[in-house]
């Protein structure tokens, strides 16, 4: 009789990110305006502190997470990007925060929005980082 061994493990949705997730800033505004908003979901991560802005967007892109755009809103920096897992599925990322301050906001919208949950775990596994 032979033996069947059973494990389980864990696996970041980020290593899942596709390299054709890169969106034009029209594209990224007219998908977001084309999905309902009850797929925009929010999540505060308050232990996480963006420093060093030009070495995250510098350190994102290998991760297959693409910098659409910046603004200012008040004393916050807003940060857009795009990324996208296998069957072509999008997530459009709004991340606010005040600079070398702790604190990041995430709102995503998405066609899956049943994915959010490891979307974010995987999104605050590469803001550590």
């Amino acid at each position: 009789m032979s033996q069947v061994w059973y494990f389980n493990d864990k696996i970041s949705l980020h290593v899942f990110f596709t390299e054709d997730g890169r969106m034009k800033r029209a594209n990224f505004l007219e998908t977001w305006r084309s999905l309902p908003d009850s797929n925009e979901i929010t999540r505060d991560f308050p232990g996480i502190v963006v420093s060093n802005v030009e070495a995250t967007l510098d350190r994102l892109p290998a991760s297959n997470t693409f910098f659409i755009a910046k603004r200012k809103h008040a004393n916050q920096d807003v940060f857009y990007f795009s990324v996208k897992i296998p069957r072509g599925i999008p997530f459009l990322i709004e991340l606010t925060t005040v600079v070398n301050n702790p604190g990041v906001k995430i709102a995503i919208k998405t066609p899956s929005p049943e994915t959010a949950p490891l979307f974010f775990e995987a999104m605050e596994t590469l803001l550590k980082d």
